[in-house]
């Protein structure tokens, strides 16, 4: 057993070397004169593992950290949390402004730590928008203001998110701000230079596939798009200025842009190689990369919506079937010029040997399994450029060759054709010359048809109109009338021994006054009838219009004495009117009667005829009930009617206005209404003015 002396010497020793250790975790970083670069070795900082990711700031600033530990790091994995501790001081002797940068990490923040025991909380990482980040770029950084002689205590969380931001050795390294913007300009330039060349490129053989309408040149277009794309997205052209505010599909894209870039190379290879036909075996293969390419394209596309991580192995799974696609085309390439004798084969393989190299090289060094370097990292880009020169040199002999092809085939069967249609030349003549003296004569006897169809349907259709009207009055108007006329008669001949003599002699006067009105509805529809379907002549003569105003009150007189109107005609001296007598006398009567239907007991009605510059002005004024200007407008158009009961109930079909303005038109006047309800209603017309010829 030990004695109680060494127990306290073992323990002393103990915190002996815990005091050691913590100072030399407490190890300054120092920031020297025109020091633009200064790497943070992972033993200058102390670390912090958090397995559960949970941990704030708060928690942890005063936890013991440790030296580093890479099975810790590894244990960690993506859901939990790397800390960093880092103690800085500025001996360069000038106030500096530096970026921590660090390697690409889904989140990383920077806890600074202030002589007055406040904090700067700055964060940044992949998955956060451009705007977001302390540091608005591609890289992991934070700037901060570090003061001559300052010392600051830095606290770096970092966490994953995806397998793809795991790293097992972490990088650390403080960038001052003129430095990094140097160098990023630089990389502007360089890779700006290169988007430019690859876009003139794209521009170009676009330009040649709307020419020639060659698939070819469509494929190798949207390969030259996609590895674009890729190296935009490589060098953080894309979080940069495609799309800042999509960090997910900035971490996913490449498991869609790189197999779509492997399927359009192998559909380029396959069209411009003839590979179908010429070189059935490899062929196979390519179709069964393509498969793979597409199947891969897919799964990427789930993994982005879903949210799901394979990044990690899909990294290696992309690289291999790019490799193996990239082999492919050289291959393709080669058997296809050696075998085939194909020409344009030795532009795709001059095209392709560098891309390949520097496209194997690239794939093996981002899946780790060679170092990076100047050749690994960039040979692949002058690869592309050169590949996309010599291809167009190769498509443009490839377009020759055909164009040439296709001229010969042109010109030999052009030779067998002109006799052909010299032959066939003289026949066509003569042929076009019967044909066209044919078709005239048809054309001919087609347009009299038509002109003759033209007019039976416009005589057809005026009948139709006739036709349809003739039989609403005659089902309608005029089985009103009878039906009353029977019921009369019925009342009459079965209970005329029950009615006193007051009640017959109204019964009578009914009876007497549906008559009537049956008489003049049957005349109406009889003058109508007559007027459209053209039998009634038209015969104009010298009229005396005080004769005709006299005779037309005679006939109104009985239905204007009974209703008490009192009806005042006031006709021009002499008035004389060229017109057809039966028609006007039509038209004055059917105006009276309408104007004393429309009028209310004991009011009166005034006929006034004179003449106005050279022609002749009939006017009928009533004071009855007037017409709304909607209604009027209806009663001007032609093959229009209404029908409206009168004062006292009369019915009526308003056929007789109809005819009257069919008759006005014929006689070479026209129809106005004037009126307003409540106030009565003005009807006039005119018709020409009877003008004695004198002869010498």
């Amino acid at each position: 057993m030990s004695s109680p002396h060494t127990k306290y010497f073992c323990l002393f020793v103990s915190v002996i070397f815990m005091l050691m250790a913590a100072v030399s975790l407490q190890a300054q970083v120092s920031i020297e004169a025109n020091q633009p670069l200064r790497p943070v070795l992972q033993k200058e900082a102390a670390w912090f593992f958090d397995k559960t990711g949970n941990l704030s700031f708060d928690e942890i600033k005063d936890t013991a950290f440790t030296a580093y530990n890479k099975t810790a790091a590894s244990a960690s994995q993506k859901n939990g949390t790397a800390w960093a501790k880092l103690q800085l001081i500025n001996n360069s002797g000038i106030d500096q402004e530096y970026l921590l940068q660090t390697n690409k990490w889904g989140y990383f923040e920077a806890f600074i730590m202030k002589a007055n025991k406040q904090t700067d909380h700055l964060i940044s990482g992949s998955l956060l928008p451009l705007q977001n980040r302390s540091q608005p770029s591609n890289t992991n950084a934070v700037k901060f203001l570090i003061e001559k002689d300052e010392k600051k205590v830095i606290f770096l969380k970092l966490k994953a998110g995806y397998s793809i931001y795991l790293h097992n050795d972490i990088s650390l390294q403080l960038v001052k701000q003129t430095f990094f913007e140097k160098t990023d300009r630089q990389r502007l330039l360089w890779q700006g230079l290169f988007f430019g060349i690859i876009l003139v490129m794209a521009l170009y053989n676009l330009f040649i596939l709307f020419a020639v309408r060659d698939i070819s040149y469509f494929y190798y277009v949207l390969s030259i798009v996609s590895i674009g794309l890729y190296f935009a997205f490589y060098y953080g052209f894309g979080i940069e200025y495609l799309w800042p505010r999509s960090p997910l599909w900035d971490t996913f894209c490449f498991t869609i842009i790189n197999p779509f870039t492997g399927l359009t190379r192998i559909l380029f290879t396959r069209t411009y190689l003839h590979t179908p036909h010429h070189l059935p075996r490899i062929n196979k293969i390519l179709n069964a990369l393509a498969l793979a390419c597409i199947a891969t394209l897919v799964t990427g596309l789930v993994c982005y919506f879903l949210k799901i991580d394979l990044l990690k192995p899909m990294v290696t799974i992309i690289g291999m079937l790019g490799a193996l696609v990239l082999i492919m085309m050289l291959v393709a390439g080669i058997v296809s010029y050696y075998m085939d004798k194909y020409d344009p084969a030795k532009y795709f393989i001059a095209a392709n040997i560098l891309l390949v190299i520097g496209a194997i090289a690239f794939i093996f060094r981002e899946t780790g399994l060679i170092g990076d370097n100047f050749f690994t990292r960039y040979l692949v880009q002058y690869g592309v450029l050169i590949q996309a020169v010599v291809l167009s040199l190769g498509l443009g002999s490839r377009l020759n060759k055909m164009r040439l092809q296709l001229a010969t085939e042109t010109l030999e069967r052009e030779k067998e054709k002109k006799e052909l249609i010299e032959q066939q030349k003289t026949e066509l003549q003569q042929q076009v010359k019967e044909k066209t003296t044919d078709l005239q004569l048809k054309n001919s006897m087609l347009e009299e048809t038509v002109d003759q169809l033209k007019e039976s349907e416009n005589k057809l259709s005026q009948l139709n109109q006739v036709k349809d009207k003739l039989f609403s009055v005659v089902s309608h108007d005029l089985r009103n009338p009878l039906a009353t006329m029977q019921s009369f008669l019925k009342l009459i001949t079965e209970h005329r021994e029950k009615m006193s003599e007051g009640e017959r002699e109204k019964l009578f006067a009914e009876a007497q006054q549906s008559l009537n009105n049956l008489n003049e509805l049957l005349y109406n529809l009889l003058q109508w009838s007559k007027s459209q379907m053209n039998l009634l002549q038209f015969r104009p003569d010298k009229l005396n219009m005080k004769a005709v105003v006299d005779g037309a009150v005679r006939l109104v007189q009985l239905h204007a004495h009974m209703k008490q109107v009192q009806i005042k005609p006031t006709v021009e001296e002499g008035l004389t009117a060229y017109a057809d007598k039966d028609m006007i006398e039509f038209i004055v009567r059917n105006l009276l009667s309408n104007a004393i239907k429309f009028s209310q007991r004991s009011s009166e009605v005034v006929v006034k005829a004179f003449t106005m510059d050279d022609h002749i002005t009939v006017e009928i004024i009533d004071y009855g009930v007037g017409l709304h200007e909607a209604k009027i407008k209806i009663l001007l158009e032609k093959h229009t009617t209404i029908s409206r009961r009168g004062t006292e109930k009369e019915k009526g079909t308003g056929l007789g206005l109809l005819i009257s303005k069919e008759f006005i038109e014929k006689n070479g006047g026209h129809l106005q209404i004037k009126s307003e309800p409540g106030k009565g209603s003005v009807f006039s017309f005119t018709m020409p003015l009877y003008i004695v010829k004198l002869t010498v």
